[in-house]
């Protein structure tokens, strides 16, 4: 790969909460383990759990005082950012985004490839996530003249990138609506980790850990407004259905007050532990996914397990979760709460299940990502 690519650099968003681009970095990482990491803020508090051995470059956001609590209102800065990344010694650019880190300026002799999670959904699907915030009625009104200006700069980032990657076909319809340019789909994939199978201690031991009943339904997932959390809780008040939550955000507030006054909600924060998840996906009778999401690797961590999913129908689990053998869809809340009064475990076979997360490996899509930039050395080459 190193006489692929040359000398490579990775480049991201701010680097302030772990999610699913960071996955797919750091599955990328393990096919170019000697590139480099740049991002325009590094929280490495909210990384410590992982071991990054790459180097990791930062911008001058880095250094303002408050950095981390008003991350999100930065934006504005990012143009500038990007744009003066000093990345003049590597001949590959690789830029894993949601948002900004495409804005990256190359030179006429590097090649640029986008790895695009989603076209930015502040930007372009209204999405502010600001609903617990203090700051709401005045970050509203400012959002609408602030991203009418990064629209425009967002869309004058296409001719800076040689290459497309989308990780869903749902992601690649998005960049030909938003950018007008085609896009290789390449599936992300989780670890064999999550395929592995625990005994009973294991199960018991986490169970104990945070005093939870043995009936429950899982969210696993970042607390933000698009993440529709409060979805799951308004069926599970509704139906009486326990409800693990797993995972942080700024809607977390929000959330806590939707659900105070009911003692079948568990709110158990960002665990630090994949192996203490893994264990929650195995004993969950189904898994909620209420938000649009670009791929969604969670869905497919929890069909490791063999546990069914019920996923909003939008998105990319519509292309991961076999409906009727892996679970069911919904529109909005209501049909979730129906699904959830008729839920029959007999209606799904596990080890189905398992065989379908077993198409999504990391394996496999690094597999299919190597084979791609082996394509792209071939045609930079001819």
């Amino acid at each position: 790969m190193q006489y692929e690519l040359g000398r490579v650099a990775i480049i991201a968003d701010q680097m302030t909460a772990f999610g699913g681009a960071d996955r797919e970095m750091l599955s990328v990482l393990k096919l170019i383990p000697e590139a480099d990491i740049y991002t325009v803020l590094y929280n490495s508090e909210k990384y410590k759990h992982l071991d990054i051995k790459q180097n990791i470059y930062t911008t001058f956001v880095q250094k303002f005082p408050f950095k981390y609590k008003f991350s999100k209102h930065l934006k504005v800065l990012n143009p500038i950012a990007y744009e003066n990344l000093d990345l003049s010694k590597y001949d590959t650019l690789i830029s894993i985004s949601a948002g900004p880190a495409r804005g990256i300026i190359s030179n006429i002799g590097q090649t640029h490839i986008a790895m695009v999670m989603t076209p930015p959904r502040s930007l372009w699907d209204n999405e502010l996530n600001v609903r617990a915030s203090i700051f709401k009625g005045i970050y509203k009104p400012l959002s609408k003249i602030l991203n009418t200006y990064l629209r425009i700069w967002d869309t004058s980032l296409v001719p800076r990138v040689d290459y497309w990657i989308a990780n869903s076909k749902f992601i690649s319809k998005k960049i030909k609506k938003r950018y007008g340019v085609n896009s290789k789909v390449i599936y992300p994939g989780i670890e064999e980790k999550y395929f592995e199978q625990f005994s009973e201690k294991d199960r018991q031991n986490v169970m104990s850990k945070y005093n939870l009943p043995e009936d429950f339904v899982l969210v696993v997932s970042r607390l933000y407004d698009y993440k529709r959390v409060d979805w799951a809780i308004k069926s599970c008040i509704e139906t009486g259905e326990n409800l693990v939550i797993v995972g942080e955000g700024p809607d977390k507030k929000y959330l806590k007050k939707l659900a105070r006054g009911y003692d079948n909600i568990y709110f158990l924060g960002f665990l630090d532990s994949d192996r203490e998840v893994r264990i929650l996906y195995k004993q969950a009778k189904v898994l909620l996914f209420c938000g649009v999401e670009d791929f969604g690797l969670v869905p497919v961590e929890a069909m490791a397990q063999g546990t069914s999913i019920y996923a909003y129908d939008e998105g990319g689990v519509t292309e991961t979760v076999l409906e009727d053998i892996c679970g069911k869809f919904f529109k909005n809340y209501e049909e979730l709460t129906v699904l959830l009064k008729d839920y029959n475990k007999k209606e799904y076979n596990a080890q189905r299940i398992i065989n379908r997360a077993r198409e999504f490996t990391e394996e496999k899509f690094l597999d299919n990502l190597r084979e791609y930039f082996k394509q792209i050395h071939e045609k930079e080459t001819e």
